[in-house]
């Protein structure tokens, strides 16, 4: 009756009224979550903000949203997650941190509030354009936006990295190798320059540096992360020396000789340990024949086998690699070993043996003699000696006093090849007015490849019916002055 009345009348329903106070009153007593843009849940206990939603970052780099979070729910513990198809697939990394520590859970009273750092590593490959991260905590969200404006696929990453010893002194020409953690396979090895920096381009991937020298305890930097177009700073290494250790530099590992030379190389050996010691110095598994020495440069022709060394200190050797007398043409590896009290340290010794060209000129004797004006004939022979090819082009020529004939026969041979040999007939005729005496005959013999002069003696003598003649003359005067003397004597 009173309601249809009420209707009736056209006014308000006085139980409607009342109901409507009481949720009033119910909204502004208890607690609720505060109005949130359309980025964030609505109408949850717990209300994430964040004043920077969305930020432009290149492909590679970082982009971190500090969220505020307020609780205004019963509960403390939250738990914390986030949905992203997009990081999945272009592997990115995302976290929650507070500092340096990672987050999983946040626990806050009734109307606390926290700020959390939301952090989205991405990858160097991921292509341009705009993605989205949903996080969670307890029963709020909120939506991140990152946008990629440069992305650097195919591209090499930069890592830099510094290297001091204790003292902070830079040391050069460390060694550095990248372990792929991926495959545990070294991709690549690199040294630290004069000041101690690196700076080199690397495949994009997470990796262990091994950081080491001779001399120093090695050192390792784990899960360093490089991403193509991105510099990675390592910061700084410290190296620690080594009690005993030994630095050894070649200034030319490699030399090139022929046969008959033996090689010579400059050793430097520094004691770069923490303590004094004793250096032996040997070889191990040279080519057969071969012979290896060492001598102090500053007192040459002393063999040498062990050197004492303080620590700091260096010095430079002679190490000899003797070759045998037959050594064939080719490379010969000249192994090193040379032991300190804690290690042993091999180094490599390259002797390249050439081919070498050389003429020999032979002839039965050094001597001929002849009568004056009678022609002297006698034969030369001219070897290739040598090991490198051919001797092409081979040439004599004879040089003769004023007046001589001389002839050879042949003057020109095409080749003569290793371990072969030609003969040459050389024909001479003093003149025949040319005083009896020795003279000297001169042979040049040259080739494309190598060339050989020799010298002759000629002895010239006076025609055997002219010494006749000479004798039976003085024969003759001399009976005469006898006959002479004997018929004016008498008188």
């Amino acid at each position: 009756m009173i309601k249809t009345e009420y209707r009736k009348r056209g006014g308000a329903n006085p139980l409607l009224i009342l109901s409507l106070v009481i949720i009033a009153i119910v909204l502004v007593i208890l607690p609720h979550p505060v109005s949130a843009d359309l980025t964030s849940s609505p109408d949850t206990y717990v209300v994430i903000s964040c004043d920077l939603p969305g930020q432009i970052i290149e492909a590679g780099e970082t982009a971190k949203f500090n969220l505020k979070v307020v609780n205004y729910g019963q509960e403390n513990n939250k738990k914390m997650w986030f949905e992203s198809f997009d990081s999945e697939k272009n592997d990115w990394e995302i976290r929650f941190m507070d500092g340096d520590t990672e987050l999983n859970k946040i626990s806050l009273p009734p109307k606390g509030s926290k700020t959390i750092t939301l952090v989205v590593e991405t990858s160097s490959d991921t292509p341009e354009g705009e993605y989205a991260v949903r996080v969670h905590i307890g029963d709020g969200w909120f939506w991140a936006y990152v946008t990629i404006s440069e992305t650097h696929k195919g591209e090499k990453g930069t890592l830099k990295l510094s290297i001091v010893d204790k003292d902070g002194e830079k040391i050069k020409g460390a060694k550095i190798a990248f372990i792929r953690n991926s495959d545990h396979v070294t991709i690549d090895q690199v040294m630290s320059t004069a000041d101690g920096k690196v700076a080199t381009d690397v495949e994009p991937g997470k990796y262990t540096l091994k950081v080491g020298r001779d001399g120093y305890k090695e050192v390792e930097k784990k899960d360093i992360q490089i991403k193509g177009g991105i510099t990675t700073d390592a910061g700084t290494v410290m190296l620690e020396k080594s009690l005993f250790a030994a630095e050894i530099t070649i200034n030319s590992p490699v030399l090139t000789t022929t046969a008959d030379k033996k090689p010579r190389y400059d050793l430097t050996l520094r004691n770069i340990g923490k303590s004094d010691d004793t250096f032996h110095l040997g070889s191990e598994n040279v080519p057969a024949g071969w012979y290896v020495r060492y001598e102090a440069k500053a007192v040459p022709g002393t063999d040498i086998s062990e050197m004492f060394l303080k620590s700091g200190e260096e010095k430079v050797l002679i190490v000899e690699a003797i070759p045998p007398h037959d050594v064939p043409v080719g490379d010969y590896l000249i192994p090193l070993v040379i032991d300190s009290s804690a290690a042993s340290y091999a180094e490599n010794l390259t002797a390249k043996i050439k081919g070498s060209y050389e003429l020999k000129v032979y002839a039965d004797q050094y001597q001929y003699p002849v009568n004056k004006g009678d022609a002297l004939t006698f034969s030369i022979k001219l070897t290739n000696a040598g090991n490198a090819g051919i001797l092409t082009n081979v040439k004599t020529s004879i040089s003769a006093p004023e007046g001589w004939n001389a002839e050879i026969l042949p003057d020109t041979i095409a080749g003569i090849p290793p371990g072969g040999s030609a003969t040459v007939k050389l024909r001479i005729v003093p003149p025949a007015n040319i005083v009896a005496s020795e003279y000297k005959i001169s042979v040049k013999v040259t080739s494309d490849q190598a060339e050989k002069s020799d010298d002759f003696r000629v002895l010239v003598r006076e025609q055997s019916l002219v010494a006749v003649f000479g004798i039976a003359l003085l024969a003759l005067i001399a009976g005469g002055v006898y006959f002479m003397f004997r018929k004016y004597s008498r008188r």
